[in-house]
């Protein structure tokens, strides 16, 4: 499932009484990160309005942070050449990981062993459109037609594109990896024993979740259910449900996997990089099924976490806040301190159920309506938290030029808890 981001990430602006980080920028963080990895993450995000910024001491959490990076990307090289797969974690509408991904790709072009990037974002039934785009076939816009991205994805086309513009440049295969969304929708409704394999794309039954990937999965669907966190006993029929909403999640889990191990097959050596959502990775998912099927040289791993005031602003935020969204529900992952949305009172582990009285069910939708809202008028959000509905006023600052619209007007992490 996965996660949104607004615009290019988190807002920054200064709430009342909330003091601006000081962001170190320039060719100071160049020199300190030495490597394109970790350079993308404490580096500027552009020019400054007074120009380049003298350099700054990093502060002791900041310098770990930069260490961690150097540390995070020497490894990943060095294991690079012996891997079978790896997984780059994300949060599905966050620019930030996205561009970690793009320089993670770039770095392990140097080492000259093939790759092949799967991508969670297109179901394997569309493989031949995806080979379309990367054979030059038709272009960007045909491409998101005639796949139908707004329909299986729903995410800002613009955030991936890059990606997928460096792949065909180096002829890169790209690999559709997801199960179509209706076979997930029945699954949901039905529970998995009950649609033939023929039925359900031919994908085998996926190993067990393992217990703390079983909690994860629990939590994402109380939270959606809007149970809370109460150990009450569960009926028969919220039984059954919690069945069928962890059993379509591992089909997602074992198609994604089962497309990986094929394409390893095809080629041992080529190292097949997959892009997929960070709850797919955590505590089991993917790596889990991978593993049942044979895989053992996989490496999964996500973009460091920065201490607040360590990365830059991102350009031209207005709401602040990532977000996630499945399954009809869209949750608060966190909130950016100093933003409009910590002004407001916005939490992480909010649920968002309606803009302006309009109900939402994406994280899309409410990109959209930042991005539309005007300056001088509050944007009301509903949300429920702690079992309790709140309505929020947010008083977004005004859009600006160097607000990019392709890249939405807030932040998010992706499609929900799990993607």
């Amino acid at each position: 499932m996965g996660a949104q981001k607004e615009r290019g990430g988190p807002s920054h602006r200064p709430g009342q009484g909330v003091q601006r980080p000081r962001w170190g920028v320039g060719r100071f963080w160049r020199g300190l990160l030495n490597g394109p990895i970790a350079a993308h993450l404490l580096l500027s995000a552009g020019p400054s309005l007074g120009g380049p910024m003298p350099p700054k001491p990093l502060s002791p959490e900041c310098a770990a942070a930069a260490e961690a990076s150097r540390q995070q990307q020497a490894q990943l090289l060095a294991a690079a050449p012996r891997l079978d797969v790896l997984l780059l974690g994300e949060i599905h509408t966050s620019a930030a990981d996205h561009a970690w991904q793009l320089a993670t790709l770039k770095a392990l072009a140097q080492l000259h062993r093939p790759l092949a990037l799967g991508l969670e974002m297109v179901p394997a039934a569309r493989q031949p459109i995806l080979t379309r785009w990367a054979n030059g076939q038709v272009g960007e816009a045909g491409f998101l037609a005639e796949v139908d991205w707004a329909g299986i994805w729903g995410h800002n086309p613009e955030l991936y594109l890059p990606l997928l513009r460096w792949a065909r440049q180096r002829d890169v295969p790209l690999l559709a990896l997801n199960v179509e969304p209706e076979v997930v929708r029945r699954v949901r409704r039905e529970g998995l024993a009950a649609i033939p394999p023929a039925e359900r794309e031919g994908i085998g039954i996926p190993a067990p979740a393992g217990a703390a990937y079983q909690q994860q999965l629990r939590r994402a669907w109380r939270a959606h259910r809007a149970m809370g966190e109460g150990n009450n006993p569960l009926s028969p029929g919220e039984t059954q449900d919690l069945e069928h909403f962890i059993a379509s999640q591992l089909l997602r889990d074992r198609a994604m996997a089962e497309r990986i191990a094929a394409a390893h097959r095809r080629d041992p050596k080529h190292l097949v990089v997959a892009l997929i959502g960070r709850g797919h990775l955590e505590h089991g998912g993917v790596p889990t099924q991978l593993g049942h099927l044979g895989l053992a040289r996989v490496l999964s791993r996500q973009r460091p976490e920065l201490p607040e005031g360590c990365g830059p602003p991102p350009v031209g935020a207005r709401l602040g806040a990532y977000l996630e969204s499945a399954d009809g529900a869209v949750w608060v992952r966190r909130v950016a301190p100093g933003s409009a949305s910590a002004a407001a009172g916005l939490q992480a582990g909010d649920r968002v159920l309606a803009v302006d009285g309009e109900p939402v069910e994406r994280a899309g939708q409410v990109i959209r309506r930042v991005r539309q809202q005007p300056a001088e008028v509050p944007l009301r959000l509903l949300i429920e938290r702690a079992g309790r509905r709140l309505e929020l006023n947010v008083k977004l600052a005004p859009a600006t030029d160097d607000t990019p619209a392709r890249m939405g007007a807030i932040q998010s992490f992706g499609r929900s808890p799990r993607s």
